[in-house]
């Protein structure tokens, strides 16, 4: 009798398990079913918010159901990251951001959060090109003549970034490193703020994404562009030379921004959003607003996005304990 309920008992819980099995099996299959947020972790304006809310309304009408933005500032990009960590595993709640994500962990030390096992990681969106930038006052002409002007004078020179910690510092301390110089910091509240300074001529060189702003600004003669640290030219600015034809071959640097959801979310509905983003991506008005900013699209497999995203956080990570840098 015994054996006969504990038999009952036991092939109850192997058809809940089935059950449950299958009910799981059956929302992924039918997701989305409601509402999805993309968390954007920076306050409106920027270029995260701009390919979150140019998406959003693409996926909404791919998947019949509303994708709204939720921006979540505060503390850099900590707030809307640690945020997004914490949500259910269920593709509910995804995360659109950028690079920051790889230098977090490092440069907070108020940050907790794991931005490697803490987060899937869907794909890579686009991005966006770094140009070496100077006030037309400086003297150097050439890139080659900035590095040997800044051995000559170490010091002398000046840069602006958006802060303290912020990824311009970062990617100017990594062309100090490449090139082997000693350049001035002076921090800036944000990145609009650096490149006024450097217009202006409070400071001498900017190391600025070559957004479709930053462009203008180098086709009307408003600021030098040494070299873009890319492995190709920009189309809209073929003068300029990459950072290996003016003599830094190892200095690749770019501003990428991708879509990640918290770690644990199935691997059915990741390959979805990734396939279901990338045709939004292909969209031919979507390829055009993008181009106005300067962003390259440039897409893949979560596969290839999670190779990237780690070597990324070690990279950073190497530079930025090397150097010393703290966030604000």
């Amino acid at each position: 009798m015994k054996l006969g309920l504990w038999r009952g008992c036991a092939g109850m819980l192997v058809y809940l398990a089935i059950a449950g099995q299958a009910a799981v099996a059956a929302d992924q299959a039918a997701y989305p079913s409601r509402t999805v947020s993309i968390v954007v972790p920076t306050t409106p304006g920027g270029t995260a918010d701009l390919l979150a809310r140019l998406v959003a309304p693409k996926l909404a009408a791919l998947w019949g159901h509303p994708v709204i933005v939720e921006n979540k500032p505060g503390a850099g990009t900590l707030v809307g990251t640690d945020y997004a960590a914490q949500a259910k595993p269920d593709g509910y709640t995804l995360l659109l951001t950028f690079n920051e994500l790889a230098t977090l962990p490092a440069i907070n030390k108020h940050a907790k959060v794991d931005v490697v096992n803490g987060f899937e990681r869907i794909g890579k969106i686009g991005t966006l090109p770094v140009l070496i930038l100077a006030n037309p006052k400086v003297k150097a002409n050439t890139l080659k003549e900035l590095i040997d002007e800044a051995r000559q004078h170490p010091g002398k020179l000046t840069y602006a970034s958006n802060g303290s910690g912020g990824v311009l510092q970062l990617y100017t301390e990594m062309f100090k490193q490449e090139a082997g110089v000693d350049i001035m910091h002076v921090p800036y509240r944000g990145a609009l703020e650096a490149s006024t300074a450097m217009l202006a001529g409070e400071v001498d060189v900017l190391v600025q994404f070559a957004s479709g702003n930053v462009q203008n600004y180098v086709k009307a003669n408003r600021t030098k562009a040494y070299a873009v640290a890319s492995k190709e030219r920009l189309p809209a600015l073929p003068d300029i030379p990459t950072t290996a034809q003016a003599g830094l071959p190892s200095l690749e640097l770019e501003a990428w921004y991708g879509m990640f959801a918290p770690a644990g979310t199935p691997q059915s509905i990741i390959e979805k959003v990734n396939k279901d983003f990338i045709q939004v991506l292909q969209m031919p008005d979507v390829r055009e607003r993008l181009n106005g900013v300067g962003m390259a699209v440039d897409t893949g497999t979560p596969e290839s996005f999670d190779a990237y995203f780690k070597n990324e956080y070690r990279r950073w990570t190497d530079l930025i304990v090397a150097a010393g840098i703290e966030s604000n």
